[in-house]
């Protein structure tokens, strides 16, 4: 009896042990994405959107038309949503940093003087 109750507590933790990260990145993923703003949504699903037409059209399912055209629509919502973060970060007060260039939406690097995809200047050129 004793030793049948003390294997139903080891399943049980050994259960636990096993499950609770799964709990844990699914409680992360839902706070993640229900706390988002909606400019920040809408920059993501827009670049995410992009990529998924730049793999339609590798694939063969778009052809360069379509693909020119829907990565145009795409990237300018993506740079209309960056706009108006970055005009909402200096409402606040705060200096915003560029994490995507305004030119072609690629993501840049820390610092970063020029868009390594592109060449758009990023800072504001000296007098």
């Amino acid at each position: 009896m004793v030793s049948t109750v003390l294997i139903w507590i080891g399943v049980a933790v050994a259960a636990l042990y096993v499950g609770w990260p799964l709990l844990q990145a699914r409680r992360g993923a839902e706070t993640d994405d229900s706390d988002a703003l909606p400019l920040e949504r809408q920059k993501r699903e827009a670049l995410a959107a992009s990529k998924e037409a730049e793999f339609d059209r590798a694939m063969g399912k778009l052809s360069d038309e379509d693909f020119a055209q829907i990565t145009r629509r795409y990237r300018d919502q993506a740079l209309a949503a960056m706009a108006a973060l970055d005009k909402a970060g200096a409402a606040h007060g705060g200096a915003s940093k560029l994490a995507f260039c305004p030119q072609c939406g690629t993501q840049l690097a820390a610092r970063a003087n020029f868009c390594g995809s592109c060449g758009h200047a990023l800072r504001p050129k000296a007098a």
